[in-house]
């Protein structure tokens, strides 16, 4: 029962964490990365659920919470990796938030709401998608800068 309530509550506090704490963090912090955390938290969202829409797989039999929409790819997973790819280059995060995302990604199974593989294609999907556009940036920033 205890490990139960610990799952519920690793999978909704992702939720807490990306709509509350992490954006007033950097609201504090650099008003650019705001801006970019809500586009690659919005390009990662619409991406998993158009691969939902896509694939339809239905949910496992046999839930331990109630769910409504299809299961793959896992947007809690996503979202959780999404933070750890999104802060993936200050090194002091990166293990706390490998562990949050991990526990996040586990509780998901462990509820019976998603198979392995929607939480792993959905942890693929929240990682890649924040560094992959940084990258992107990061090298058009440093091109601009090398015309000059």
């Amino acid at each position: 029962m205890v490990l139960l309530e610990l799952m519920i509550l690793f999978t909704d506090s992702v939720l807490y964490l990306l709509l509350l704490v992490f954006p007033l963090y950097l609201w504090g912090e650099n008003k650019d990365q705001l801006f970019f955390y809500l586009m690659t938290g919005f390009i990662t969202g619409c991406l998993v659920y158009l691969l939902k829409i896509i694939f339809s797989v239905p949910r496992p039999i046999g839930a331990l919470i109630e769910t409504s929409t299809m299961a793959f790819p896992s947007l809690h997973a996503a979202s959780g990796f999404f933070l750890l790819g999104f802060f993936f280059n200050k090194k002091r995060w990166r293990i706390p938030l490998l562990l949050y995302a991990l526990l996040i990604a586990y509780s998901r199974v462990f509820l019976k709401v998603h198979y392995w593989s929607d939480v792993i294609v959905g942890s693929i999907i929240g990682f890649l998608v924040p560094v992959l556009i940084y990258q992107m940036a990061f090298l058009k920033k440093k091109e601009d800068s090398g015309k000059n």
